[in-house]
């Protein structure tokens, strides 16, 4: 079963070319030619379609100091045409949804965000704040409809079905989010996990992490992973994410929020690590049991100075980190390992336990100083990834309908 709004096509020339564009940016027509093994010949007709329909243009190239001995003019990029569709991409943290607005090259047009008490909203009620917050971005950037819409969610979710099936930030328990905001807005909707939409993001912006099978790891408000191949999706029966935070590394360890204990996360979240800070040491209370940014930036502050409760603390979640990395490394055997999220603003006191610990773990074959990369980046990233999946359902639309652009949906 494909998710609603991914559809199955099949890989044609047009799909190829624009899956290089979407995922690897402007280009000439002849790295295009190189990159999908097309001859020049069907590049250039291909390319000349799209350009006619307005899905891609020819970019000015820069200014550039003449060089002696070069001849002749750089060849011109070809990129993806800004105007041709926008979708909006979802997140919904806790207690506050953001929603955006892009055009068809990925760039934010405007930004909405919903401040609300998430834990205490039902069903109903979380759609009505999604559709509120695509509605204000589209507010700020009136104009063309939407295409597509991609919301990313922390926790659980059933990418097939459009459903969030747990959350830590919502209620317990499964809602759909995908068949009512499609009803509500006209355009197909993905749903994915946050930590998946993260990963998409972040390798756009690192070539090296564009190539093979790559894993990213997002450790801040909860622990997660997203799994990508050449830079795009890996998806398996249930998405491309992976509830890594939710392995248990100690049988009746620490309580996870998930309700068992033991968990990854229990020990590497922030929410784990304050909670255990508190007992430890005099700490401000939570909203909703969820430290805020600064609340952690005092935290990994109060550890710094020594308090040694708190280094302890961090010490441990330096294990944690070891212990995903070497899960991660040894069930799937990535090219790399990438980690990111809020959770690095206290990298420096887990790093000693970390090396220490990764130096006697079991993963044959993994070079920690090569293998594995630490990206700084936060909450930022989630929107732009979903954004990124809602745009290539538009594009694998517009290569089965090599003669028609797509029409823009209304939104509102």
């Amino acid at each position: 079963m494909n998710p609603p709004g991914r559809p199955a096509t099949k890989d044609t020339n047009r799909a190829r070319l624009l899956r290089q564009l979407r995922r690897y940016g402007p280009m000439p027509r002849v790295a295009l030619a190189r990159r999908t093994r097309l001859s020049a010949g069907a590049v250039s007709a291909i390319t000349g379609e799209l350009i006619e329909q307005g899905v891609l243009c020819e970019l000015a190239p820069p200014p550039a100091e003449p060089q002696s001995g070069s001849r002749g003019r750089p060849p011109v990029e070809l990129g993806l045409a800004p105007g041709h569709a926008r979708v909006a991409a979802l997140s919904i943290r806790m207690n506050l949804i953001e929603g955006v607005v892009t055009d068809f090259s990925g760039t934010p047009l405007a930004r909405h965000v919903v401040e609300c008490q998430t834990r205490g909203l039902d069903p109903s009620a979380v759609v009505e704040r999604c559709a509120e917050a695509i509605a204000g971005a589209l507010e700020r950037a009136p104009g063309q409809g939407l295409q597509g819409i991609g919301l990313a969610a922390q926790g659980m979710v059933d990418p097939a079905a459009g459903r969030q099936l747990w959350s830590p930030v919502l209620r317990t328990g499964a809602m759909s989010l995908a068949a009512p905001l499609a009803d509500r807005f006209g355009v197909p909707v993905l749903v994915e996990n946050d930590a998946a939409a993260t990963s998409l993001a972040l390798v756009q912006d690192h070539p090296d992490l564009q190539r093979g099978l790559v894993a990213v790891l997002m450790i801040g408000h909860g622990v997660g992973m997203g799994l990508l191949r050449d830079g795009g999706p890996f998806p398996g029966s249930r998405g491309f994410s992976s509830e890594i935070g939710h392995v248990r590394r100690i049988p009746g360890g620490a309580q996870c929020r998930c309700g068992q204990r033991g968990c990854i996360e229990a020990y590497l979240a922030d929410y784990a690590l304050y909670r255990d800070g508190r007992s430890l040491a005099d700490l401000p209370q939570t909203d909703s049991q969820q430290p805020t940014d600064s609340q952690m930036v005092e935290f990994a502050r109060r550890a710094e100075a020594g308090e040694p409760g708190l280094r302890a603390l961090f010490a441990e979640a330096g294990r944690a980190l070891s212990d995903a990395i070497s899960i991660v490394s040894s069930v799937l055997a990535p090219r790399r390992i990438a980690v990111t999220g809020s959770g690095l603003r206290a990298l420096h006191l887990m790093e000693p336990s970390y090396r220490a610990a990764l130096a006697g773990a079991f993963a044959p074959g993994l070079v920690p100083d090569r293998d594995v990369v630490f990206v700084p980046g936060g909450t930022e990233r989630i929107t732009a990834g979903m954004a990124h999946l809602a745009l290539e359902a538009v594009d694998a639309g517009l290569a089965e309908r090599p003669g028609r652009p797509a029409s823009a949906a209304a939104g509102g």
